[in-house]
């Protein structure tokens, strides 16, 4: 007796066709019109930037970076070693921050270094402070307003 049947079973019944739930026709449509759609935006956007471009000179294109017609380039060029510029940049600065020097000798002004700046400007302004506090202190009648906002760090009174 074979083992693949059965004695009570009915014998197998041809199925009919079967067809899909899914019409795959609609999915290769869909799928065309994003390949489409990507092509056109790319091509689009191609076009666009494409139209930004400003052509330079001829000339001044085949230049080299080094030569004076590199100045007729309306575009900056990258140095190869901007590390002298930069060092010269610097101590160009220093020297104007720390030298003494004529601005306007007809109209007497100097431009002095500016820590020394800095120690006339605290001087004039301790001078003004201490005048202004004997000031104070000789004007009869004259009383301080009180203050707008209480005093950081104190208690407040309600």
């Amino acid at each position: 007796m074979a083992h693949n049947t059965s004695e009570g079973s009915a014998p197998p019944v041809p199925r009919e066709e079967q067809s899909l739930d899914l019409d795959v026709s609609f999915m290769r449509w869909f799928a065309v019109g994003i390949l489409v759609l990507i092509i056109g935006t790319a091509a689009t956007a191609f076009g666009m930037l494409g139209g930004f471009r400003i052509p330079l000179p001829r000339a001044a294109s085949a230049a080299a970076p080094d030569t004076k017609e590199s100045a007729a380039v309306p575009f900056a060029t990258l140095q190869s070693a901007p590390q002298d510029d930069l060092r010269s940049y610097r101590r160009d600065k220093a020297n104007a921050l720390e030298s003494y020097h004529w601005i306007d000798r007809a109209g007497g002004i100097v431009q002095i270094p500016i820590e020394r700046a800095m120690e006339l400007v605290a001087a004039q302004a301790s001078t003004q402070a201490s005048t202004q506090g004997s000031a104070q202190e000789t004007a009869p009648g004259i009383k301080p307003a009180a203050p707008a906002a209480p005093e950081p760090g104190g208690a407040q009174m309600r």
